[in-house]
Parts: structure tokens; C-alpha cells; sequence
């Protein structure tokens, strides 16, 4: 049985306002992996920097969202659903990077880009959304889109079982962080819920490296600029529009958009870092795109938006 919960929506026209949040939390977003890839630090030690510069940074952001906005204040009992999905990003976060050095690059995106699918399949049971056929089959074409970007970034698979195993599990939990998100967003504004999962995020990494004995290790200034940059602009203003328009799409649609994400990334890695593009990148580039917005267009695509209308109050936007 879907689970019930409070539910709000935007009316009518607005809600292209989520849609264009959402693209363009992916754009900053994608800009990430660019930085993160330039960077010396391995994934444990750039996560527990990142993620603790980001509380700091939004901190005073929070402070005045709940000054100018009384109402957001959060109680007790809606704090505790940044809980999961922070102990979530907790792993996530570095296992994903530390399976990208043992393995590489294109084994942790071609798996990561088979979210949506994944998405499709766990949202039935928690959120009662249910993907036809068609939405699924749009969805393949996505993921393989995706993949073929991915793969004709690198020169092939490299297999680290140890980093395969972490991929796979840091790619279920980020599909269940995001069906978990989409539950959570109804209860917290939007910056609150994002402070609050990097507070517990950053909290679970910290204990895991005081438990283990695991050092921050040594940062340049040059990590220092990137860090910082991950954490304020992807970290902090990509997260917080996909956290906010999260309130207002369906669970399955956010995930479908972020299949577009290896294409920008190539595309951003050919300008600033001089990778070579190939013929995959423009296949692969455009049957991702083709399938994102195929699947927003097919007629479960429309279904679940109007849905989500339909839940409607647009004094509610926050």
C-alpha cells in the first residue's frame, strides 16, 4: 500500500517553475564532477571538508530564512526526517568518489545513470507512483543515452570489485535519498531540510573517520578553492533548488532529468579541462536528451506532473 502524507503542489501554470528549478540545479550540479575531478584529496577526506564548509555556508542563510520566515522554523518531530536521508548522503557521498579511484569514472556514471529506473521501481510501494510502460521504456533510452557518454569518456571498465560494490551501494542509496527527499520536502522548507541533512551528513562522515582513525589529510590551496566551490555552488545553491523543487514533482522525474548530467559534464570537461569529445559524447548526448524529454512528454510523463498539480496551493511555495 502507498504510503500517505501531506501533500502540496503548485497550481496551474506554475508549475514550470519546479521543472526550470530542477534543470537548472542539474546545470550547476554537473559542474561539480569538473572540480571534484581536479581535486588531490581522496573521496572520505574531500567529503568531511565539503560537507562541514557547506554547513558553515548555508548557517547563516538558515538564520535568515527563519528570521524573515517564522513559519519554517521546524519542530522536533520534522527534524527527524533529515535523519535518514543525511545518514544516506553520509555514505554516498564518499563512497561514490572512492569507487571512481578504484575503478573509474565510467563504471561509477554508467551505474549511476540507471537511477531513474531504480526510482521508477521504489516509488510504486512508498509513494504510489506508478510509471507505465511507455515512461519505462523512455527511461531505457535515457539511461542508455547516458551511458554511452560516459563510456566514450574513458578508455573502458576497469572493475575493482571492492569499488563496484561500493558504486552499486552508493547508487541504490542515492535512489532511495531521492524517493526519501520528495517524502521529507513535505514537512521542512526547503533550506532547513538541505542544512539539516548536511549537518547529520557531515556528523556521520566525521564519526566514521574518528572511529576508524582515518585523517583528514593535508589540503593545498588550490583543493581549498574547489572544496569551497563544491560546497557553495553545487553543494549549496544546485542542492538547494532540486531540494525545493522536489516538493512540487514527482518522485520519478527529477532523477529522469538528471540523466542529462553526463552530457553537461563532457561538455564542461572538453571547455575547462580539454578532454577530447567523440563521436559517443554527440550520440550518447543527444538519445539522453531525447529520452528525458520523451518520457516528460509520454502520457504517464503528463499523468504524474498533473498529479502533482492537482495537489495544488500556490501560497504554499517555499
Amino acid at each position: 500500500m502507498a504510503r500517505r502524507y501531506p501533500t502540496t503542489a503548485l497550481s496551474g501554470e506554475g508549475l514550470g517553475i519546479p521543472l526550470l528549478a530542477m534543470a537548472t540545479s542539474i546545470l550547476i550540479m554537473s559542474t561539480g564532477l569538473v572540480a571534484i575531478k581536479a581535486t588531490s584529496l581522496g573521496g572520505l577526506e574531500f567529503s568531511f571538508w565539503r560537507l562541514w564548509i557547506g554547513v558553515a555556508a548555508l548557517g547563516p542563510v538558515v538564520i535568515w530564512r527563519l528570521a524573515a520566515k517564522p513559519e519554517a522554523r521546524p519542530s522536533l518531530s520534522s527534524l527527524r526526517r533529515a535523519i535518514l536521508p543525511g545518514l544516506l548522503i553520509a555514505f554516498i557521498q564518499p563512497a561514490l568518489v572512492v569507487a571512481a579511484k578504484l575503478t573509474s569514472v565510467t563504471d561509477v556514471a554508467l551505474l549511476t545513470s540507471v537511477i531513474p529506473l531504480i526510482v521508477s521501481v521504489i516509488a510504486v510501494p512508498i509513494l504510489g507512483e506508478r510509471p507505465g510502460a511507455r515512461f519505462r521504456l523512455w527511461v531505457v533510452v535515457a539511461i542508455s543515452g547516458a551511458g554511452l557518454v560516459a563510456y566514450g569518456g574513458s578508455t573502458g571498465l576497469e572493475g575493482d570489485l571492492l569499488g563496484m560494490a561500493l558504486a552499486c551501494a552508493g547508487v541504490v542509496c542515492w535512489a532511495f535519498y531521492m524517493v526519501i527527499l520528495k517524502i521529507s520536502r513535505v514537512y521542512l522548507d526547503a533550506i532547513v531540510l538541505l542544512w539539516a541533512i548536511l549537518v547529520v551528513a557531515a556528523i556521520g562522515v566525521t564519526g566514521f573517520m574518528a572511529l576508524t582513525g582515518w585523517e583528514p589529510g593535508s589540503v593545498t590551496t588550490g583543493d581549498w578553492l574547489l572544496i569551497t566551490y563544491v560546497a557553495v555552488i553545487p553543494g549549496g545553491v544546485g542542492l538547494a533548488l532540486m531540494t525545493w523543487a522536489y516538493r512540487w514533482l514527482p518522485a520519478n522525474i527529477p532523477p529522469l532529468m538528471q540523466s542529462a548530467k553526463p552530457v553537461l559534464s563532457s561538455a564542461q570537461a572538453y571547455a575547462l579541462l580539454s578532454e577530447p569529445v567523440t563521436a559517443l559524447h554527440f550520440v550518447g548526448g543527444g538519445i539522453a536528451i531525447a529520452g528525458v524529454v520523451g518520457a516528460i512528454l509520454d502520457r504517464t510523463g503528463r499523468r504524474l506532473l498533473a498529479e502533482a498539480q492537482s495537489k495544488a496551493d500556490p501560497n504554499q511555495i517555499s
